[in-house]
């Protein structure tokens, strides 16, 4: 069996990318050929993916499309006779970047408009989370592929030092780090002085990472550490150092960083919006309430209550174990062969 994966750009650190990788390294387990081509390339990536241009499957082979962005390029795929599988990352909805960065926001109304279009050209639709398979009138679900080697075994001790909070995800407007940097600052003046906030994660423009460091520097001065293009060993040494991963992000299709915070054995306390109550289960401190000072609130008690921790981490070891590599590369297996 062949089967040609396309994607809308590849990138050396996104989760789609990586996502595409960790399919492949499954095909060839499987003995299934293959080529993986992308619309964009950022030459990063090296030679993991060709050009759109160089995709020329066979009458029998199988097309699956990973869509996360608006594609226009892509649309001539559909075109194709071969078979058709399109698996939903999801698409920030617009109004996040109106505000900010226009450009964005456009492509992002344009993908979230083309994706109903793109669906219902392919054979079988499905997404990473029940959530975004939803989104498509589906209930059809692939979870993301999670590999935690990277991350080194799961910790035995609690961090010394400072409480430090961890988010990991892009910086941009939706994923909420200026809440962030909020929490912190009211964390320090309400109980936990010496709290530490790290953000980990590619700006979406520089400008904006520059916004957010005088945001720090006025709530919190010294307090928040930013860090982007780290190595799985860096990224791995961040969660080892953390008490708390903290989640206030608006939009979430899965939010792979809850599975890595769990392996690794750091309390989550998270927003429940789009995927993430799915991930999370009973693993994480789910609170919708928009006020900062009671996040903060729970967030000292997490740091504060040893027996809470522990729950927590017993839980968070059954949610990796439920998106264990066996089960989701059998839904994968499943889903191209019907």
């Amino acid at each position: 069996m062949n089967v040609h994966q396309v994607l809308s750009g590849a990138g050396p650190h996104d989760a789609v990318s990586n996502q595409a990788r960790a399919f492949r390294a499954l095909f060839e387990e499987w003995g299934w050929g293959g080529a993986d081509v992308a619309a964009g390339i950022d030459p990063r990536v090296g030679k993991a993916f060709g050009p759109l241009g160089a995709l020329d499957p066979a009458s029998g082979d199988t097309l699956l499309l990973h869509y996360s962005a608006y594609a226009p390029r892509l649309r001539a795929v559909l075109d194709r006779p071969q078979r058709k599988v399109l698996l939903s990352h999801n698409v920030t909805p617009a109004r996040w970047f109106w505000d900010y960065e226009p450009r964005i926001a456009i492509q992002c109304a344009l993908g979230r408009q083309q994706l109903p279009e793109y669906a219902a050209r392919c054979d079988v639709v499905a997404g990473v989370s029940a959530f975004n398979a939803a989104e498509l009138g589906s209930d059809r679900v692939v979870p993301i592929l999670f590999d935690p080697a990277g991350l080194g075994a799961p910790r035995l001790s609690e961090p010394a030092g400072p409480p430090t909070l961890l988010f990991v995800g892009r910086l941009a407007p939706h994923k909420r780090q200026d809440e962030l940097i909020r929490l912190i600052a009211l964390l320090r003046d309400n109980g936990v002085p010496d709290a530490r906030l790290v953000l980990v994660g590619e700006p979406m423009k520089p400008w904006y990472l520059e916004e957010l460091e005088r945001l720090g520097d006025a709530l919190a001065p010294g307090a928040v550490t930013f860090r982007s293009g780290l190595t799985v060993e860096e990224l791995a040494a961040e969660y080892a150092a953390a008490a708390l991963l903290v989640c206030l992000s608006e939009h979430e299709g899965f939010c792979i960083p809850l599975l890595e915070a769990f392996h690794v054995g750091v309390p989550v306390v998270a927003r429940p919006v789009g995927g993430i109550p799915e991930v999370a289960d009973d693993a994480a401190l789910l609170i919708a309430d928009g006020d900062l000072a009671v996040v903060a609130e729970l967030c000292r008690v997490v740091l504060e209550n040893a027996a809470l921790r522990g729950t927590l981490r017993a839980r968070g070891a059954a949610r990796v174990e439920h998106y264990a590599r066996g089960p989701v590369a059998a839904r994968l297996r499943a889903l191209l062969q019907e």
